[in-house]
């Protein structure tokens, strides 16, 4: 099984668990920056045609309702999918790849969202392929707004103890999970990736258990230009337009066609 096999294969895996279903079907809220970008956004995409992708447990489906009823959330993970639609009766929810979005024709929607870093769980190729089906499934002057994990977090690729020393109850408890899944960890390592443009590697997330893509703002802005987008602008988690960023481990991003 090649690279990009192993990830995805680790990565469904991971998000068919019961737990970790679980672990997302309650969550109910919006991060600082996703607050602060749609507010600034709901003007242009108010009562638009919305697609919302990686919806897991519907964390952002009441509050897209909210701006538009027109809206279409999508996962690939079955199991999500039956929790988002029990919860959400009025909306549409259906199971779909963000790597293949043929069941929408072209600039079908104004507004898609990829939110909480879901498209950093696919390969590299696959990820180029789901912004373009994203490309191309947005109307003219649309915009998509997702986050990603920061490369030049200055933690990046670190357990707690390499990096500062903190006196502080959560540095303890962070120590304490990160030994419990050591054993776990390091064996996850061999599939880590590290290439000019980005890197996969196994971070804490779910015990260790996930393979995660990592990539920093510049690459990523020239990621989305080569795909065709435009006005590209980075934010960090305090929803502060930036264009670099060592303090946050993520990365918020709004893209034009």
């Amino acid at each position: 099984m090649n690279e990009s096999n192993i990830l995805d294969s680790v990565n469904k895996e991971v998000y068919a668990r019961a737990d970790v279903i679980e672990s997302y079907e309650n969550l109910d809220m919006m991060l600082k920056p996703e607050k602060l970008l749609l507010e600034q956004l709901a003007p242009s995409i108010r009562d638009q045609k919305i697609l919302d992708i990686g919806i897991g447990g519907g964390r952002t489906t009441k509050y897209l309702l909210q701006l538009s009823k027109d809206y279409t959330g999508i996962d690939y993970s079955p199991e999500f999918v039956a929790v988002a639609q029990a919860k959400y009766t009025e909306a549409r929810i259906l199971c779909c790849d963000a790597r293949d979005l043929t069941i929408f024709a072209d600039q079908s929607f104004a507004f898609v969202l990829f939110s909480f870093n879901s498209i950093d769980y696919i390969p590299h190729e696959d990820r180029k392929k789901a912004l373009r089906e994203i490309y191309r499934v947005l109307k003219p002057g649309g915009v998509f707004m997702f986050s990603t994990h920061n490369r030049d977090h200055e933690g990046f690729n670190q357990l707690p103890w390499q990096g500062a020393f903190q006196f502080n109850l959560n540095y303890v408890k962070n120590c304490l999970y990160c030994l419990y899944y050591l054993p776990k960890h390091l064996r996850m390592k061999k599939h880590e990736n590290f290439q000019p443009e980005y890197a996969v590697i196994n971070d804490n997330a779910h015990g260790f258990s996930l393979l995660a893509y990592y990539i920093s703002i510049p690459e990523q802005t020239k990621q989305l230009a080569e795909i065709g987008f435009s006005s590209v602008e980075a934010y960090d988690m305090e929803g502060r337009l930036v264009t670099s960023d060592t303090t946050f481990p993520w990365t918020y991003y709004l893209a034009k066609k």
